[in-house]
């Protein structure tokens, strides 16, 4: 290819400066020669291309357009003036890149000129001209031939640029010899200096320097050779990525000249798509991973059947429960041939399997959710959860709970030896409580009656024996009563009904009017609301905890106690039910909070009875109250008084007992 550097006979010498051999075979070709570039514009020719054609030196400076010299030369033929400009622009658009085409004509000089117009792939047009002899109208045959074979190589070139894959065609000596369009846009980096005659092996290192390929960690020579290889020794397809991100499928095969004959296919939407697929295999492969892990370690048994009950998915667990060998045990068994292995191995009786095939393989069975316990011949209890499938199989889970039922039936023997115990303490406390009341009455009747009749005779160490005496029953009525006050939150429980705490606490503030007025106390309260709840034991909890608030006041301090109300609604979310949180604060002496458990204890008290009377039941009946309505108690003390926080549902799940 005659590209930049131009040869300098008897022309513009600064467009070839430095290209002596060229220059040369300008000056010293036996035919005429004239270069155009791209736009058809002159840039060089020898003076013998100007003898034969018949131009002047003024005629053509470098510069001047072929166009301009065929008009020159349509003049000289007499060609009419109006057919000039239509007859230019019908052979400049035949003059296409990769064409040629060869004509005759006769020169001012008389002599017959045989004109050669050729178009190289890069747009450069060369024209040789050589005087012939023989009559300019008629076209030798050799030009008819090679006129055809134009015409041919112009309809493959055609061929090949709209060709979706890019082509080239290399010699035998490894250079481009044809190539199309195609094959350029996979090489943008190097189109510049792509023409034919350049070595596959400069094409390859200028394209590697400047970053064409990605060299997935090879160096560029690396590159380079392994390119190489691939070309010289073409064999199967290999893949290529360019720094723009596509991806060249490049197949090349040798021809039966020596030659090597390539395609260039572009496969990045493929590429994509597998770089896809490699991805969400990847996942897949991470997530069966992850899913035979937790098979692995799952606490429980699992079995995965199909619709026909043949096992798909078995994990580790399983087998351990059963005793099962992974060889015999595996996917493609049927839940009959599992059942007879297990039977072969004692676990159960073939009757206790054929039951349970019979049961599983029930249609309505394997439709719906439902767990049942296996009891094995050594003892062993194990829950059987079966799950079933959209498609018709099912899955099942195997849990061990041997030691949870052994608990549980611990538990319930517990539970009932305690209720035994309960009922009993309740109906000891009740009975006890009643019994006792027949002698205590004794005791105080008897006592009055020395105190009224003997009185006179009784000397004073025997008035204070009796004083003394009833003293003491009279705190053994009233412990009494508390105890059986205590026994009756249970034994002598009544049905939950809605009840207006708003009209309990007026009727206890009515029941306690005199000693509030006696202690000069001042009672606030916010509007309460209406549980469901026992109408008697509500009224004995407020009685108690205002009661205590008017007992357990300082000396020097008028009582004053507020009842506040606050209902709060359910949750569900969190698992919370509408109540009311009562909050009964006082002013009075308080409390340590070390002892606030205590305080709610049966007979345990924080003061002597020559401080404050009591029986240390009150707080202790408050709590059962409580607990019985399904809420809870709190109490804070400090210096400054007490606050106690009752919380009770607003309705009932079930009755009380």
């Amino acid at each position: 290819m005659i590209k930049d550097n131009l040869p300098s006979g008897n022309f513009d010498k600064s467009l070839v400066r430095g290209n002596a051999e060229i220059a040369d075979l300008f000056a010293g070709a036996d035919v005429g020669l004239a270069l155009f570039d791209g736009d058809l514009s002159l840039l060089a020719c020898n003076d013998l291309y100007r003898t034969l054609c018949g131009y002047l030196s003024s005629d053509m400076p470098m510069g001047t357009k072929l166009q301009e010299l065929i008009r020159i030369t349509f003049r000289r033929l007499n060609v009419p003036a109006d057919e000039i400009d239509g007859k230019i622009v019908k052979i400049v658009d035949r003059l296409t890149p990769g064409t040629a085409y060869t004509f005759r004509y006769t020169a001012p000089s008389g002599s017959t000129v045989e004109i050669r117009r050729r178009r190289l792939p890069n747009g450069t047009a060369v024209e040789t001209a050589r005087q012939i002899d023989g009559p300019a109208s008629n076209i030798d045959l050799n030009s008819q031939y090679e006129m055809i074979a134009e015409q041919s190589r112009s309809r493959l070139m055609h061929a090949l640029d709209v060709m979706a894959d890019g082509f080239a065609l290399y010699d035998a000596n490894d250079r481009i010899v044809l190539y199309n369009r195609k094959y350029v846009d996979y090489s943008p980096l190097v189109a510049d200096i792509i023409m034919p005659g350049l070595p596959k092996e400069q094409i390859l290192r200028t394209s590697t320097s400047r970053g064409a390929f990605v060299l997935n960690g090879m160096t560029e020579e690396q590159y380079v050779q392994w390119r190489l290889e691939k070309h010289r020794n073409p064999r199967e397809p290999y893949e290529i990525q360019l720094a723009d991100g596509r991806w060249l499928l490049i197949t090349e095969k040798r021809t039966n000249d020596g030659g090597i004959v390539g395609t260039r296919s572009d496969i990045t939407e493929l590429k994509l798509r597998e770089m896809e697929m490699l991805r969400i295999s990847k996942q897949l492969h991470a997530r069966n991973l992850q899913f035979d892990t937790a098979l692995t370690n799952m606490v429980q048994g699992l079995c995965l059947f199909d619709k026909e009950q043949r096992l798909i998915v078995v994990n580790k667990r399983y087998l351990e429960i059963y005793g099962f060998s992974a060889d015999v045990v595996k996917p493609g068994i049927t839940l009959t041939e599992l059942m007879m292995y297990s039977v072969s191995l004692g676990n159960y009786t073939a009757e206790e399997a054929e039951r349970a095939l019979a049961e599983r393989n029930d249609p309505a069975q394997l439709r719906r959710r439902g767990v049942i316990k296996q009891h094995l011949k050594d003892g062993r209890v194990i829950a059987v959860m079966n799950e079933p499938m959209e498609d018709g199989g099912s899955i099942a889970t195997y849990q061990d709970i041997t030691e949870t039922e052994l608990s549980a039936k611990m538990m319930l023997q517990y539970t009932q030896k305690l209720e035994t115990s309960n009922r009993e303490l309740a109906d000891f406390a009740y009975v006890a409580s009643h019994d006792l009341q027949e002698p205590l009455r004794k005791i105080e009747a008897f006592g009055e009656r020395l105190a009224s009749k003997y009185v006179s005779i009784l000397p004073d160490d025997g008035k204070m024996f009796i004083d003394r005496m009833q003293d003491a029953a009279g705190r053994m009525r009233k412990l009494i009563n508390d105890l059986l006050s205590y026994s009756r939150v249970t034994t002598g429980a009544k049905e939950f009904q809605r009840v207006s705490l708003n009209r309990i606490l007026t009727e206890v503030l009515s029941d306690l009017q005199i000693r509030i007025e006696e202690t000069k106390a001042t009672v606030t309260h916010e509007e309460l609301p209406v549980i469901e709840c026992e109408a008697m034991q509500m009224r004995q909890l407020l009685q108690n905890l205002l009661g205590n608030a008017l007992k357990f006041r300082k000396a020097d301090v008028l009582p004053v106690i507020t009842v506040a109300s606050q209902v709060v609604a359910a949750a569900e979310e969190a698992g919370v039910a509408a109540h009311v949180l009562l909050t009964i604060t006082d002013n009075g002496i308080g409390f340590d909070n070390q002892f606030k458990e205590q305080i709610f204890t049966i007979f345990q008290r924080l003061h002597s009875r020559t401080e404050y009377e009591g029986t240390g039941i009150g707080l202790a009946t408050v709590r059962k109250i409580v607990e019985r309505h399904g809420g809870t108690i709190d109490a804070d003390g400090q210096a400054g008084g007490s606050r106690f926080f009752i919380k009770l549902p607003l309705e009932q799940i079930s009755q009380g007992k």
